[in-house]
């Protein structure tokens, strides 16, 4: 059995690289930079190097390949997100199509069913896109990243934690590695069928008011929850660095998140509740981070 890998840099699919290579299963990273992939790993795959915008290698690395684990690189710069989004996609549908590949693993998001959530609604035509080109599909609809808060981490050690959906609005968050295991299990896993949607809920939903108050437990010191306020979320994201369309894209998402009534589709079960909770990330992740 044969696996490819898009992101192997990244947390989640490197994460189930390290997974997919411990059980001994052949696997090919498609990666822009080897260098960035651990040197403990990188001689035991396959390395593929190239772009994802490059349709034609994207369906030469995975030749042969029984799955493929598919997510859409993180982008800032994209001046028309969608249309990129989309396009990365058609690549994975033409290399699917061309080497009959049988099972695509896909980490979404929550609310990807829905329209009007800026990019996480791009990601709902990216699971249509992949379930129409593979035969058995498996879309993650994952929760928030523990790890994003490690952009965060200057305002933590101020002890400031800002938030962008309201501080009393407990939400889904999930550890990184959690979504990469849950993948891993799906990839080694020869015998499912058909088209399957899973959430990846993290081992509990927390407000805001919730991270602070175990921030405070865990790291010693007083924690101020603030939230941003609606119309500055899209100034904000530009001043980092995004386009217009990326900024715009990730402004609607948290908009719509921060809906009273949002909830995510999929309900929270033992099957898509994951092991790692917010206090040991903190104290095994984020804690060495503000030292």
């Amino acid at each position: 059995m044969k696996i490819a890998l898009v992101g192997a840099t990244g947390n989640v699919a490197g994460r189930a690289l390290e997974k997919l290579v411990q059980a001994g299963a052949r696997t090919v990273a498609l990666v822009r930079h080897p260098e960035k992939l651990p040197e403990s790993l990188r001689s035991r795959v396959q390395v593929e190097q190239g772009s994802l915008e490059d349709g034609a290698f994207v369906a030469r690395a995975t030749r042969a390949a029984d799955a493929l684990l598919w997510l859409t690189p993180t982008t800032f710069d994209a001046r028309d997100f969608r249309a990129h989004t989309l396009d990365l996609a058609r690549n994975a549908a033409r290399a699917l199509q061309e080497n009959t590949i049988q099972r695509v693993v896909f980490v979404s998001s929550h609310g990807a069913d829905r329209s009007g959530l800026g990019h996480v609604s791009f990601a709902g035509e990216v699971e249509q896109v992949l379930e129409a080109a593979a035969p058995h599909t498996v879309v993650l609809r994952s929760a928030g990243f523990m790890e994003n808060l490690f952009t965060s981490v200057e305002a933590l050690k101020h002890g400031q934690l800002f938030t962008l959906l309201p501080p009393d609005k407990k939400y889904p968050l999930v550890a990184t590695r959690d979504v990469g295991d849950v993948a891993a299990r799906w990839l080694l896993d020869s015998t499912w069928t058909g088209h399957h949607v899973r959430g990846v809920h993290g081992a509990e939903d927390l407000s805001a008011h919730d991270l602070a108050g175990i921030l405070e437990r865990v790291l010693g010191t007083p924690m101020r929850c603030q939230q941003v306020p609606p119309e500055a979320i899209r100034d904000a994201f530009l001043k980092r660095g995004m386009s217009p369309s990326v900024a715009d894209a990730y402004a609607g998402m948290f908009k719509a998140f921060a809906q009273k009534d949002y909830r995510p589709t999929e309900p929270r079960t033992p099957e898509t509740t994951t092991p790692t909770t917010f206090e040991s990330f903190v104290r095994e992740r984020l804690a060495p981070r503000l030292r």
